[in-house]
């Protein structure tokens, strides 16, 4: 059975933390290092033995979590339709802020606005969560996107999108803008004092076809949107998305002799400051790294985001008994490559 571990923020924790880690220390002087320019997503497609995707596309991140949220994309292209805030400055417009504080019945009246203004342009919205957007388009445009995090914060035209269909999904996205500031839904949130949804940000585009074939396996991830993309994999995989457990042990149990999984992978809650990694070491890492050491596990994959779009990947083998007294006297002290 091999494992991979999706842990989000911990490539961003101080380094001092991360070579003071005891279990860290052990899978980093087992393992082999790799590094991803396509995001912690791009890695965990890598890990789990997807074939590469043209680097001249988007990753087609949005089809997968459309799946993993409950919305079926079918052949569509379909992209993140991630509701921003935009604040204009003497220059430039800036992407100041996702909006995360919608309404059920916010998001639901905005929806409806969105799909009767655009039916005639083949394109189809829906947030199957108030916090989850996306769109699926008709025809597949040549188009290319940066994702949120990449521009958040940022001035908005220099991470405006590409390719030959740009200028008509920005056409798009200007009209949604005046769409959203006459919309009464932005009213009230500016009498409430409430920050306005005046604006989309459209990224990570592609079809279900585009991501090729995936070995069926088991995904744990958490609820809501930091788990669509993990198991709307699984789904595509013919693999099975699962609950998060609290714990590696709670984990291994929950697999069913019946069935013994070839691969799980299980995405973790994001890792901010030191209290969440020694929770990281004591209910995941130790008792894995105990299991790859013991041969009872074949393999520790270890997925962590770094800055931009990089990501590393730590995969860990069974170490030998040489390998393991190395990993004791003298152990490689886990540091991203991506710094």
């Amino acid at each position: 059975m091999r494992f991979t571990f999706v842990v989000p923020g911990l490539a961003r924790l101080d380094g001092g933390a991360l070579r003071a880690s005891r279990s860290l220390s052990r899978l980093a002087s087992w393992a082999t290092v790799r590094g991803s320019s396509r995001g912690w997503r791009g890695a965990v497609l890598a890990a789990l033995g997807a074939p590469s995707t043209d680097a001249a596309r988007d990753l087609p991140a949005a089809p997968l979590a459309a799946l993993g949220a409950g919305v079926e994309p079918h052949a569509a292209y379909a992209l993140f339709c991630d509701p921003v805030e935009l604040v204009a400055g003497l220059e430039d417009v800036t992407l100041a802020a996702r909006i995360d504080d919608l309404a059920a019945s916010e998001a639901q009246a905005i929806v409806e606005a969105l799909n009767a203004h655009f039916a005639d342009d083949g394109l189809a919205f829906a947030a199957p969560r108030p916090d989850t957007w996306f769109v699926t388009a008709r025809d597949r445009p040549e188009l290319r996107t940066t994702p949120i995090g990449l521009a958040l914060g940022a001035p908005m035209s220099a991470h405006l999108p590409d390719g030959g269909d740009s200028r008509l999904w920005q056409r798009w996205a200007t009209e949604i803008q005046m769409l959203l500031h006459a919309h009464p839904v932005n009213r009230e949130r500016e009498r409430a004092g409430r920050p306005p949804f005046n604006g989309v940000w459209f990224w990570g585009g592609g079809a279900l076809s585009d991501i090729g074939l995936v070995a069926p396996f088991r995904a744990h991830a958490p609820e809501g949107r930091a788990g669509d993309f993990l198991r709307g994999l699984a789904l595509h995989a013919g693999g099975e998305p699962l609950a998060l457990p609290s714990t590696f042990d709670a984990t291994i149990q929950g697999v069913p002799a019946a069935r013994p999984a070839t691969h799980v992978a299980v995405m973790l809650p994001r890792v901010a400051d030191a209290a969440g990694l020694a929770g990281l070491e004591r209910n995941w890492l130790e008792p894995a790294a105990h299991w790859l050491a013991r041969g009872r596990i074949a393999s520790v994959a270890l997925v962590a985001d770094g800055e931009g779009q990089r990501a590393t990947t730590w995969i860990a083998r069974r170490p030998s008994l040489p390998g393991r007294l190395r990993a004791r006297i003298a152990p490689r002290r886990f540091a991203p490559s991506n710094r």
